[in-house]
């Protein structure tokens, strides 16, 4: 019987800009997706933006656009979305680094979590650069990693936005990063290349840790 992974963005579904790069890292394995704003209208997307005092997240909705809501805002309708898809699925990945805690009856990766054992899992001997998308997030994100134990530079580069990324890769690099980490699910193969390639820096991309990982948990 073949496998399945369910993709549950904090948006809306599909999200034909991330799943199709994780998909072709599961051969032969399905995916399914559902978002968190299905179905939503004007006025229910108005009750989830992102507030003073919450933690931003951009996400898009299934037009294109980007919307930034709020972690906890927006974390009920997460886990409304996981429980629609868990039943039909035998891994659940959740399309995002927000720290959800999510009850699920499948294995769930939740990418923050991931994502953070794997990075201080690696001696980096001297600061870490983070990419993340909002300039509204970098505070909260400095505070983050380095409760985690890491000197974190944190440097804005929307993957929604025309954003160069051999410039920031140069960026990165002329701030003395060791490793950059790539913070957002939205981050794309290219762009991680452009990162990587302008910074000769190793480089770590969220989406296709996250895939690799859920690709040994199907098979």
């Amino acid at each position: 019987m073949a496998r399945t992974i369910a993709a549950v963005t904090i948006g809306q579904a599909p999200r034909p800009d991330v799943v199709p790069e994780m998909s072709a890292l599961t051969p032969g394995v399905g995916w399914i997706e559902a978002g968190a704003l299905d179905g939503f209208d004007d006025t229910a997307l108005a009750a989830v933006l992102c507030r003073p005092g919450d933690f931003p997240l951009v996400t898009r909705l299934a037009s294109g656009r980007p919307v930034v809501v709020g972690e906890r805002a927006v974390a009920p309708h997460v886990e409304a979305a996981v429980r629609r898809v868990e039943g039909a699925a035998d891994v659940v990945v959740v399309l995002c680094t927000g720290e959800f805690r999510v009850p699920c009856r499948r294995p769930l990766l939740v990418p923050y979590r991931l994502l953070s054992a794997a990075v201080t899992a690696i001696d980096t001997a001297g600061p870490v650069a983070i990419l993340t998308p909002l300039a509204d997030q970098a505070p909260a994100q400095v505070v983050r990693w380095r409760d985690r134990g890491l000197d974190a530079l944190v440097i804005v580069a929307s993957p929604y936005a025309d954003t160069d990324f051999g410039a920031v890769g140069r960026q990165a690099r002329e701030m003395g990063a060791r490793v950059i980490v790539m913070d957002c699910l939205g981050y794309t193969l290219a762009m991680r290349a452009a990162v990587q390639s302008a910074s000769e820096r190793p480089t770590l991309l969220v989406r296709s840790l996250v895939a690799r990982l859920a690709a040994e948990l199907v098979a």
